[in-house]
């Protein structure tokens, strides 16, 4: 039970993200961390190059895929236990 708690969770979220993902894919993004980096040097932030382009890209598949697969794995998991209670 706990484990498809778990897994119900983290699906939830990491379909969230790629939701979020795919309607902001266009836009360059910083993390809240180097912004902050990037303050206190008094500095600007690089251009992306293709390999963030590239890793962007692998974010926004692998959390489309895990997701929704971590949520049916959690669903899966919430039937059993229910068929083993009665």
């Amino acid at each position: 039970m706990i484990a498809a708690f778990f897994f119900a969770v983290f699906g939830a979220f990491l379909t969230w993200v790629s939701v979020l993902n795919w309607r902001h894919r266009g836009e360059e993004k910083i993390s809240l961390l180097e912004a902050a980096i990037l303050k206190a040097a008094g500095e600007d932030p690089l251009p992306p190059s293709w390999i963030d382009r590239l890793l962007h890209k692998f974010h926004i598949a692998f959390a489309s895929v895990f997701g929704p697969l971590f949520l049916f794995l959690a669903l899966a998991m919430l039937i059993n236990e229910l068929g083993r209670m009665t």
